[in-house]
């Protein structure tokens, strides 16, 4: 039974649909709750609040703005690959395009993007996002398509689910006690994994049949 809904792409197809729409939601819910609104923090607010760290910018703590944003680039990539299908999935393109374009650097980083590395390395996934947008839409039907998704999405999102963690204890500092993880962590833990189930299976199962 459970061969059979791994090999069922329709049971694929939902999963990872529910799972992009769970990245989008969860990515903007709070990842850091407070009882001050101003104090919850979403995973956009947290690329911008780890700048700002001394323990960041001394490079002690493993963490940099571009763990948060790459769920950003993700959802927007593979928005853009389902509205491949055309009719009024090509709607969905909006949401992908500003997505990209939340990507960009602010005023004035943006300005020095000739010397700041950052601003570059930004910059440069902005362009990867791009591409990887671009290669969803054109090839949606390619053999490996879901297997490079699927893993994308878990690779991507331990990152960004892991900083997190790893910076609960100085945002604990900072708050005058360890908060809880908000209701964005465990939505895109679920997004990420419903992704990964949606996307992989199909492929690894043809390559081993074919084995």
């Amino acid at each position: 039974m459970a061969d059979s809904i791994f090999r069922s792409p329709r049971l694929g197809a939902v999963a990872s649909v529910l799972g992009i729409v769970l990245l989008w939601v969860g990515y903007f819910l709070p990842w850091v709750p407070h009882r001050a609104a101003a104090l919850s923090m979403g995973a956009y607010d947290l690329g911008d609040w780890v700048t700002l760290l001394p323990q960041v910018q001394a490079g002690s703590l493993p963490v940099g703005r571009l763990h948060f944003l790459a769920l950003l680039a993700l959802a927007a990539a593979l928005t853009a690959g389902r509205a491949s299908a055309g009719g009024a999935r090509r709607w969905l393109l909006l949401p992908a395009g500003l997505g990209a374009l939340m990507l960009l650097p602010g005023y004035p980083a943006i300005v020095w993007y000739r010397t700041d590395g950052a601003v570059q390395a930004q910059l440069g996934l902005l362009a990867a996002t791009l591409l990887a947008a671009g290669s969803f839409w054109r090839w949606p039907q390619w053999r490996w398509m879901g297997l490079l998704q699927g893993v994308a999405a878990a690779v991507l999102g331990v990152r960004a689910l892991r900083a997190l963690l790893l910076l609960r204890p100085v945002v604990g500092e900072l708050y005058g006690a360890l908060p809880p993880l908000g209701p964005g962590w465990y939505a895109t833990l679920a997004a990420c994994l419903l992704i990964f189930v949606g996307c992989v299976p199909g492929p690894m199962l043809q390559l081993l049949d074919r084995n």
